[in-house]
Order: C-alpha cells, then structure tokens, then sequence
C-alpha cells in the first residue's frame, strides 16, 4: 500500500538504467517528428535526492536531470512539438506549459509510467530544440532502503533571554518615532 509518506518504497534504478531511460524518452520525442539527438549534446546531472521537508538519507537515492538537443529545421519547430505533445498525451503525461510557434516553442509535461518530468524547447540557435528530462527519486539496486525520520516538532530552538538584555533599547532621537 502506498500512502505517499516519506518511506513509503523508491522505485529501484542504476545511474545507468536512469539515464537510458531520460535517452529513451528524449529519442522517443525526437523520433515522433523524425529528428536524431545528437550525442554530442547530452548533459546529466545526478544529485541526491532530498524530501519535501529536506529530509536526507545516506543509502544512495539519486534523481537524474538529463538534456540532450537535436537539429530542426528554423521554421519546423510548431509542428515537431504538436506531434511530440500528441505522444506525451497518449503515454498520460499532463501538459502544464506549452507555447507552438513555426521558429519558437515549449511544452512541459509530468507523468506518464515513470513519473518524468519533460521540457522540449527551442535553443538557440533556432535550428535546435532541447530535451530535458527530470526523473523523480530512485533506490540504487542491492541498496536497503533507509527509514527517514520525521523533523521534531517545533524544532525551532529557544534561546533563553538574559535580563540584561530585556531592557527597553536607548532612543536616540525622542522626537523621531523611529528612534
């Protein structure tokens, strides 16, 4: 049963397999209008991944970003992305931006099966689109699962007040309200 809590089990992944997947995606849009990806291009960044309240375990769990660009033609950018949303639509992927224009576009997306983040847009110059892909959490294989605890209430420390330091402060100017 998954209730969304901060233990609830990560979806198990190697780097590697995070970052076929992000290929496979960022191709996979590519290939809906015929463009390549070009190899050259790829930037990925893994990080640790941290909770909604920046909890932090030590047990390996990364998340990826990913982007790699391909060659389009200037005025083609429109029609390449209507069909690249056409997918995403179809895979359940909710389109949260989207802005087509023939040498300017942008889509963003969340969802699908493995719960990605994906932004294809036009680079500069406009003969390229970038494909960005986030991937959420993942448990390295092999790796227990560490239980994180939740933040004490009211973690806030108190700081206890000196009497000295509870005197009214010097007003240097009494005729300005601002002392």
């Amino acid at each position: 049963m998954n209730n969304s809590g901060k233990n609830d089990p990560l979806p198990v992944k190697s780097r590697e397999n995070a970052a076929q997947m992000a290929r496979d995606m960022a191709e996979s849009l590519a290939g809906q209008y015929s463009l390549k990806v070009d190899d050259s291009t790829v930037n990925k960044e893994f990080r640790d991944c941290f909770g909604k309240d920046h909890e932090h375990a030590t047990d390996g769990r990364f998340d990826l970003t990913y982007s790699i660009r391909a060659k389009i033609p200037g005025n083609e950018h429109g029609k390449a992305i209507r069909a690249m949303r056409k997918k995403l639509e179809d895979s359940h992927y909710k389109i949260s931006g989207y802005r087509e224009d023939n040498s300017d576009a942008l889509m963003d997306a969340k969802g699908g099966r493995d719960d990605l983040f994906v932004s294809v847009e036009s680079y500069m110059p406009a003969t390229e689109l970038v494909f960005s892909i986030s991937t959420p959490c993942f448990l390295p294989p092999g790796v227990k699962q560490q239980q994180v605890s939740a933040p004490a209430p009211n973690a806030t420390p108190t700081v206890p007040v000196l009497a000295a330091e509870a005197t009214a402060p010097e007003i240097r100017f009494p005729a300005n309200p601002f002392g």
